[in-house]
Parts: C-alpha cells; structure tokens; sequence
C-alpha cells in the first residue's frame, strides 16, 4: 500500500493523520481501527516523509500568498494597530518588492498570523486547529 493509499484509507475512516515532530498523530471521533493502526505503523517513516514535504509545500504557498498580498501602510503608521511611534516598541520595517510597511515589535507576530490566517482561508489550506477530536500519537522508536 502506498502513503498516499494509506493516508486516504485514514481519511475515508475518519482519522485525520498529522506531524508533531517525528510523531504521527491521528485525530478522530472515535479510536482508529486497530487495521488502520498497523498498516500506519508499518509506513510511519514513508508517511512522516511525505507529510513533511506536504507541510514544507504548504507553507511555501502560505509565504508566497502573503507576500502576493502584501500592502504598504503609511510611513509611521503600524500597520496592525494603527498606532504611531511608540519609543518601548520600535517598529519593525516590512519590504515585499517596492512596497513597504511598518508594524511595532509587539504588534508583528499577531500581525504575520493573522496574515497567514488570511492565507490559510484563501488557499484552502488545511492548517487549522481541530476541536472535539481525540488524538492518538505514534510515537517515535
């Protein structure tokens, strides 16, 4: 059975198959069938393979989607809070290309996610947290 077989095998059985580091973890309504268990198992590090080059191509898309969408703010003007110079929180400067913008140091990292947020909607992208699920980690060996 190929990765992409076993992963559609997964997702046709209701467990959706992530990363979290070098362990798979399964989410779903319900314990996986011990099958599935087995041939995931048996595949981990084909399947952990694949999954991060699926993550490594999404997150390029998601990269290249905000800067494709990248816009100017005012000069001295963040362009998460629409504050102004702040001397405790210096702004941290943005360039995409000719375009240019500005946000305050505590104000980048909400902005860069909820950039990437738009990015994710757009794309379809299927980095969104799951709630009400249980989760089933394969760890290591």
């Amino acid at each position: 059975m190929t990765v992409t077989e076993a992963l559609e095998l997964a997702r046709l059985q209701g467990v959706e198959v992530t990363l979290d580091g070098d362990d798979l973890v399964l989410k779903a309504e319900a314990a996986p069938p011990p099958g599935l268990l087995a041939i995931l198992g048996r595949g981990k590090w084909d399947i952990v393979a694949v999954l991060r080059q699926r993550e490594a191509e999404e997150r390029r898309a998601i990269v290249r989607w905000v800067s494709d969408h990248f816009a100017s703010s005012p000069p001295g003007v963040c362009a998460h809070c629409g504050g102004g110079a702040r001397l405790e929180d210096p702004f941290v400067v943005l360039f995409v290309g000719n375009d240019r913008g500005e946000v305050h140091g505590n104000c980048h990292s909400t902005w860069l996610a909820e950039r990437e947020a738009e990015a994710c909607e757009a794309l379809g992208s299927s980095h969104s947290a799951a709630f009400g699920h249980r989760d089933l980690i394969l760890p290591s060996k």
